[in-house]
């Protein structure tokens, strides 16, 4: 496994480009350094190196993304999101502490959402049991996880638990941060694509405590579509 982490650290090397770094590091507020490879790029180094990998267990999977996550550009992160969502059957209700300790080392809505979405919301569909975890995650101190329970439920579609996810909403309408305002929002706006009329209707119900940018995100897809 060291080999083939040496294999993509050569290709990821090879392909950097300096002008696209700073402009991707300025569009993450510099908080992370970029090799500067754009996505259409990096994912196929990733498909060339996940040839050379073998997943075969959830131990497999933490090993690399633990290796990965700890280098400094922030492809690598990149690569490690990647392989956890494509590996995702792997997942189980064990690896949820790992996947919380992801989202809060180097945390910024890049990364979180994936882990969210594509890993947690998976570990969470497959063991219903686990939702007593986000339940936990909602009242957590720390932001990310907080936004994290807002959106594993992103792409479950008709599976989705409307009355989690809206008393998730109402618990955070108050906050103040705007990554947590953008994702009731999102969270809604996804929603709507299944149930608009449940989405409109909590919305007109809960108008005044939901913030304006809450508001407009949740309606977004419903003007579009012209339910309202």
């Amino acid at each position: 496994m060291g080999k083939s982490i040496d294999n993509l650290i050569t290709s990821l090397v090879s392909h950097k480009n300096a002008d696209n770094a700073h402009h991707m590091a300025g569009y993450m507020k510099n908080q992370f350094p970029f090799f500067g490879i754009k996505t259409p790029r990096r994912r196929a180094i990733t498909q060339q190196w996940w040839q050379l990998q073998s997943f075969h267990s959830e131990h497999d999977l933490k090993t690399i993304m633990n290796d990965l996550w700890l280098r400094d550009e922030r492809e690598f992160q990149y690569v490690a999101c990647d392989t956890g969502k494509k590996y995702k059957r792997l997942w189980t209700p064990d690896s949820i502490p790992f996947l919380q300790q992801l989202i809060c080392i180097k945390s910024w809505w890049d990364t979180v959402d994936v882990i969210a979405c594509h890993m947690v919301g998976t570990v969470v569909r497959q063991y219903p049991e686990m939702v007593k975890t986000m339940d936990c995650w909602i009242d957590h101190p720390n932001m990310w996880i907080r936004r994290s329970a807002i959106l594993h439920q992103l792409h479950f579609k008709k599976l989705t638990n409307e009355k989690r996810l809206f008393s998730y909403c109402i618990k955070q309408m108050h906050e103040t941060e705007f990554f947590i305002r953008k994702a009731i929002g999102w969270a809604l706006r996804q929603y709507s694509y299944t149930a608009p009329q449940a989405v409109i209707q909590f919305v007109k119900k809960y108008r005044n405590g939901l913030s304006s940018l809450s508001v407009k995100e949740a309606l977004k897809a419903l003007h579009r579509n012209g339910y309202i």
